[in-house]
């Protein structure tokens, strides 16, 4: 059989490793620029990831039998487009434009009443300010916390909705009442209609103002009746907005009274090590094997394994500690893999301003104290 995939960053290197065990002829997807997984596929092909028809027009000439990205925001509408054209397992490009724009996303879970969400408030520039404060910021077509502010009065909107705006590429931003409390992320699989929840994420953050991830553990340490809710809460969401095939990472803030509130979701795998290696490390299950049999068709419902506990601290200027963390740690058995880059730590503003990482399995959480490491 054969698959198509979209994008080649060193990050979807999983997806072409696994899709050549399980012996499959691979097509990579993406710009020569920077294509680091292009030696690892069959085929390569210089196309932009977003070329919808020149990359359907490839599918159905060379008779592939299926599409597949992950934690790739931009490939969401390509692979639904795609999959429509050709016949393939996927969602509807309806679907896939409701999850990449968190306005279609927030009306379809209003007009449904799927589950409870935070007010909201549509806005095209700073004329016309809802007094909904505190408030989070955001534009509605972005992902990795890309143009995420968060505002307690009036007088600091006017800068946040200009950042919001310079992070969209539809020019529109959605503000949101900020819930305050605990954040999670929710991995799912689902097939026809079928969604199986593999993990619940607990996240830590920059908090205000950007919210950018600074850890991320599996399994969550919230109340079982709280994550049995949750649970609930994400199969109503992905069937309102009918993300009936594929990964999904959802997002999830719980109050102090244990109320639980959508947040947004991506009709993907969740960035951060979370799809590509927490998950089989907390779980045992394969997502990514996953991922590629529900785009071919062919789906065998997930086992999990539970038991231990996996999950990756990120280093940058607010957790400089983590430097020495590392350093101290490196050789435990309990290290799957890390990262120092060379230069400067940067202040997080967005993902992409972390300077490394340290991802651990072990039969218990693994705490980094800022305490013991910072200097």
């Amino acid at each position: 059989m054969k698959i198509a995939i979209l994008g080649a960053s060193r990050p979807h290197l999983p997806l072409y490793l696994k899709a050549r065990e399980m012996g499959l002829e691979t097509y990579c997807i993406a710009w020569a620029e920077g294509a680091f997984c292009k030696d690892y596929a069959d085929h390569f092909c210089d196309i932009s990831i977003v070329d919808k028809d020149r990359i359907a027009e490839l599918c159905i000439s060379e008779n592939i039998d299926g599409i597949i990205s992950n934690a790739l925001e931009p490939a969401v509408p390509t692979m639904a487009y795609v999959a429509e054209k050709c016949g393939y397992n996927g969602i509807s490009y309806e679907a896939a434009r409701r999850a990449v724009n968190k306005k279609l996303m927030r009306m379809r879970i209003k007009s449904t009443g799927a589950c409870p969400q935070p007010a909201f408030h549509l806005m095209k520039d700073s004329s016309e300010i809802p007094e909904l404060f505190p408030a989070i910021v955001k534009p509605v077509d972005s992902s990795c916390s890309n143009g995420v502010t968060k505002v307690s009065c009036a007088a600091d909107m006017k800068d946040a909705v200009e950042r919001a705006l310079q992070a969209s590429s539809d020019k529109e931003i959605l503000i949101e009442q900020y819930i305050e409390g605990r954040e999670v992320s929710v991995e799912s699989i689902s097939f026809r209609g079928r969604h199986h929840i593999l993990a619940i994420t607990d996240k830590e953050t920059t908090g205000a103002p950007y919210f950018v991830e600074t850890a991320h553990h599996q399994p969550s340490c919230l109340p079982a009746g709280v994550q049995d809710k949750i649970r609930e809460y994400t199969v109503s969401m992905l069937s309102a907005l009918e993300i009936d095939n594929g990964a999904s990472h959802a997002e999830f803030k719980i109050d102090a009274d244990g109320n639980v509130y959508f947040i947004e979701v991506g009709a993907r795998g969740g960035g951060d090590f979370i799809s590509y290696e927490l998950v089989r490390l907390s779980t045992g299950y394969d997502f990514v094997k996953g991922m590629i049999e529900v785009a071919l068709g062919r789906f065998s419902e997930p086992w999990l394994s539970r038991g231990m506990y996996s999950g990756v601290y990120f280093l940058s200027q607010e957790t400089s500690y983590i430097k020495d963390f590392i350093a101290s740690n490196a050789d435990r058995d309990w290290v799957v893999d890390y990262c120092i880059q060379e230069g400067e730590l940067k202040p997080l503003r967005k993902s992409q301003d972390r300077s490394g990482y340290i991802i651990y399995q072990a039969d218990h959480k693994i705490i980094a104290d800022k305490n013991e490491y910072e200097k």
